[in-house]
């Protein structure tokens, strides 16, 4: 069963808000029926090979070693890993795997990757705002939200509350969005907005809040593309560079860094916040060095986007005391 913390309880999968998503959504909390339903039964759950936490515990990295090697070709196994330590067991049988000549595609949370790479996330470097190199020290951070999901618009709500006129908005009806040419002349207006609030502080973009979707998943697809090609547009646009970028939500986090701001590069400097890397954007990109926060959806407690544009408020440090990561 594939569970999500809600405070201090565990809730199936498929009985959050996100199981809902248009585009996304699913009926399953077991992953092996999960499979099933993605894969419209091409993938009967019962021939999904699963984990178990004893295989993890007990048998240890040589048993899920031979496990994988003894999947036949284009299998598909879940994992029931319950903390990070089960997550490295699996991480150490899949490498051995791997070196062994198996060919894998990994679907997972971000907590895997820690788990492959031998990174200890409990010790994640946290980020001091103040520690970046800025050569606009003047101009305000510029926070993108794309995500619609109920646990963004609750942040988005606190955010504004706490910093009320220390920051400016910019909402970017979606309605308008998909008319004829709306992508073109939104990206405009917005972009002309935000160029003339940056010297003042501090700017808020954000998409209407109101959900408007398709018939199918397609359909509700596509009008996430064609919003978030509105804020690539909109990126593209600016004169103005911001002191920082934060980017609220999967897609937009993506498009904007790769498509508005061309990153091909980054260094992850730490976390503004639990599960929320800090990059510094590497030399190929639009504005080299600036820090880019990649904020998930689905990710922090109402409060922690109003908390991490509050630290990041702060007046950068000068040069002579900037972190390495500068050097």
């Amino acid at each position: 069963m594939h569970y999500v913390a809600a405070g201090d309880r565990l809730v199936p999968a498929a009985e959050t808000e996100f199981a809902h998503d248009k585009a996304f959504g699913y009926r399953e909390s077991h992953l092996c029926d999960w499979v099933e339903e993605k894969t419209g039964g091409k993938i009967q759950a019962a021939a999904v090979a699963s984990v178990s936490i004893k295989e993890l515990r007990v048998g240890g990295v040589e048993a899920i070693h031979k496990r994988i090697m003894d999947l036949p070709t284009g299998a598909v196994m879940v994992v029931n890993a319950a903390s990070e330590g089960d997550l490295s067991v699996f991480a150490a049988g899949l490498l051995q795997s791997e070196a062994a000549g198996r060919r894998l595609i990994c679907r997972t949370a971000a907590s895997f990757v820690s788990a492959r790479l031998g990174i200890d996330s409990s010790k994640s470097l946290p980020v001091n705002p103040a520690a970046f190199p800025s050569s606009h020290a003047a101009a305000g951070g510029l926070i993108v939200v794309g995500s619609y999901v109920p646990k963004t618009t609750a942040q988005v709500s606190v955010l504004k509350t706490r910093r009320d006129n220390m920051l400016h908005v910019v909402e970017i009806p979606v309605n308008s969005v998909l008319k004829s040419d709306g992508v073109e002349s939104e990206s405009s207006k917005a972009a002309t907005q935000v160029d003339s609030f940056l010297g003042l502080g501090d700017v808020l973009v954000v998409t209407s809040r109101n959900l408007v979707s398709g018939d199918t998943p397609e359909e509700s697809l596509k009008i996430g593309n064609q919003v978030s090609d509105c804020l690539v547009k909109m990126m593209r646009k600016l004169s103005h560079q911001p002191r920082y970028v934060l980017a609220k939500g999967g897609i937009t986090s993506s498009d904007l860094a790769t498509k508005g701001l061309n990153v091909q590069d980054a260094l992850v400097a730490g976390q503004a916040a639990p599960a929320v890397p800090v990059w510094l954007l590497g030399s190929g990109s639009r504005w080299a060095d600036t820090p880019y926060i990649v904020f998930p959806g689905n990710v922090g407690s109402e409060s922690t986007l109003a908390d991490i544009v509050t630290a990041w408020s702060n007046k950068p440090l000068p040069v002579s005391q900037l972190g390495w990561w500068t050097k």
